[in-house]
């Protein structure tokens, strides 16, 4: 099965209603009301795009290690692969200003599908896989554009892999 990753703009009121009652966070993501919100599917593009912000596969520096090391988990609900995280507005507004300075272009330029099979990038095999840098950045792309809007609104985010 894999492991598809996926942001959601939330309200800062969400978010702290999240947090307080975790059991919520299932039908917030995969519930009736939760067709129809904004958000971005980052399929199996996550971890490259991590890694081409930090150069790592894990870690990385605040604001730009967000897909893997940032947020506060939503509880211990399993909302696919472990449980979700949640970004404040202020960390998405920091985010945003951060990405804003990251075109696609230069996203691009640091796709090596070699190096993602030698770092063991999830999810693995680049380069036998057909996978492109296109994909990489398409998906970057979309991301920074819901977080750009986002931050615009005054809205933190759910993280969450499925």
């Amino acid at each position: 099965m894999a492991m598809i990753g996926n942001l959601r703009p939330a309200s800062d009121a969400e978010i702290a209603r999240l947090l307080a009652n975790p059991e919520e966070i299932t039908r917030f993501l995969y519930g009736s009301d939760a067709n129809g919100r904004d958000g971005v599917v980052l399929n199996r593009a996550w971890h490259a795009i991590h890694f081409v912000l930090n150069g790592s596969r894990l870690g990385g520096e605040e604001p730009l290690n967000f897909l893997v090391d940032q947020g506060t988990p939503v509880g211990e609900v399993d909302v696919g692969y472990g449980p979700a995280r949640v970004l404040t507005s202020e960390q998405v507004r920091r985010l945003a200003a951060a990405l804003g300075q990251i075109e696609p272009d230069h996203v691009a330029q640091r796709v090596d599908l070699k190096r993602f099979d030698d770092e063991a990038i999830y999810p693995g095999n680049w380069q036998r896989n057909g996978y492109d840098a296109e994909y990489v950045v398409s998906h970057y792309r979309e991301m920074r554009e819901l977080i750009g809007r986002a931050a615009e609104h005054g809205e933190g985010l759910v993280l969450y892999i499925n």
